[in-house]
């Protein structure tokens, strides 16, 4: 890996890490969840269907492949960003945070 792309893929790691402890993203325990069921497939990843273990509400997991590739990283974040700017649309589905598992990232 090139010294650019590492500090490429460290910038995008870091921008997670802040926007964490900042509780501008908030980080779910995967331990959290249950009744993990794939529901679809895309071409970053895998999204499951899950119980919250402290409610009987469905929520959509999506699992990315290769969390440590650069360009999943730009398009999670990405993702993430885009989300936020429009947290209250009706016809987007709600993001509520994320949860890793070792080694995937997951969007909840």
């Amino acid at each position: 890996m090139s010294k650019d792309a590492k500090e490429d893929l460290n910038y995008y790691i870091n921008w997670l890490e802040r926007s964490i402890d900042d509780e501008n993203i908030k980080l779910y325990e995967y331990s959290d969840f249950k009744n993990i069921r794939p529901i679809g497939n895309g071409s970053y990843g895998i999204v499951y269907r899950v119980n919250w273990k402290h409610s009987n509400r469905f929520f959509a997991l999506k699992s990315f492949v290769n969390n440590n590739d650069k360009q999943t990283l730009r398009e999670v974040i990405k993702e993430l960003k885009l989300h936020r700017s429009v947290d209250c649309h009706e016809n987007i589905i709600r993001l509520y945070g994320i949860t890793k598992t070792q080694p995937k990232s997951t969007l909840l």
